[in-house]
């Protein structure tokens, strides 16, 4: 029982409702959908947002993006990061893995997780987010990190 409690601790200042419920009732997961008030609910800690940028920040970054002026003035803006922006493109990572981004110092500005692979990054590194399909031959998006995918530092 300890080790559940731990979970759902965890699970909870990870922003996520939790309910402990008799797993032995065959209903259970019905039940709990349509409302009914059954087990141990334990409220969340954290918002949803607060826990996405600690997932971001906890995890390790496979790679890192350098990127130029008007790049980092447009993301402490509160902004997307745009292929146009990104000058280098560093490491092995891909579609949904967390990277570092830094500015043309090299000091770290900010952490998100990408929408496209550290291949094809290669590729749309300063281009303009209009020519990603035309290059890739596909588009999974404008940003090469959307705004709600970053952390700033």
């Amino acid at each position: 029982m300890l080790t559940k409690l731990q979970a759902a601790d965890l699970a909870r200042r990870s922003g996520v409702w939790v309910i402990i419920a008799d797993g032995g009732d065959p209903d259970i997961l019905i039940r709990l959908v349509r409302g009914e008030k059954v087990g141990t609910r334990i409220h969340p800690v954290a918002t949803a947002v607060e826990s996405r940028k600690r997932y971001i920040l906890a995890g390790g970054a496979s790679g890192c993006l350098t990127v130029d002026e008007g790049a980092a003035r447009a993301l402490h803006r509160g902004g997307s990061l745009l292929p146009v922006g990104v000058t280098a493109v560093e490491g092995a990572f891909e579609r949904g893995d967390t990277v570092r981004v830094a500015d043309s110092s090299g000091r770290e500005v900010a952490r998100g997780i990408v929408n496209y692979g550290a291949v094809d990054l290669g590729r749309l590194a300063r281009r303009h987010s209009e020519e990603i399909e035309a290059l890739l031959g596909y588009n999974y998006g404008d940003a090469v990190i959307h705004r709600n995918d970053l952390v700033l530092l």
